[in-house]
């Protein structure tokens, strides 16, 4: 827990109980609820800022996605047009020359399809989050000697 702030004071000072008076049980139980409150809060916050990423790449994926079927589309009309052309006049050298930058267009879209899928693949749940959530069940199960949640 130590990258997040558990506490919305920075400098909050924690109860002295080192005197002769010992702490009472109402005390104890505030104390209690107190730092409960303060942990889930954190592990929300851990959670949130996990989501948020994961957010992030998504947003480039899609991007990298919209772009492959920008370039795909591109090259259908470039094949379109240089099937037309081939039709009007089978002479080589005005529809090769829209067969090659139509090859271009969807190598570039293959390409950023590909970068696209790789970074998707990236893409995971809130695993820091979890594993935060897992340790704070086994160990509240631990205090009430129960299974964790």
């Amino acid at each position: 827990m130590s990258h997040v702030n558990i506490s919305n004071q920075p400098n909050q000072k924690q109860p002295n109980y080192s005197g002769s008076k010992q702490p009472s049980l109402k005390q104890l139980v505030a104390q209690t609820f107190s730092d409960g409150k303060k942990l889930l809060t954190a592990q929300v916050n851990l959670t949130t800022t996990e989501l948020q990423q994961s957010g992030k790449t998504i947003g480039v994926v899609s991007v990298m996605a919209l772009i492959a079927v920008s370039l795909v589309s591109l090259g259908s009309i470039f094949l379109l047009v240089a099937l037309a052309y081939v039709l009007v006049a089978i002479g080589l050298p005005v529809w090769a020359g829209f067969l090659i930058v139509a090859g271009v267009l969807i190598l570039g879209a293959a390409i950023f399809g590909g970068i696209a899928y790789k970074k998707g693949q990236k893409i995971t749940g809130p695993s820091l989050a979890s594993q935060e959530w897992k340790q704070t069940s086994e160990s509240l199960a631990q205090l009430n000697d129960r299974k964790p949640l």
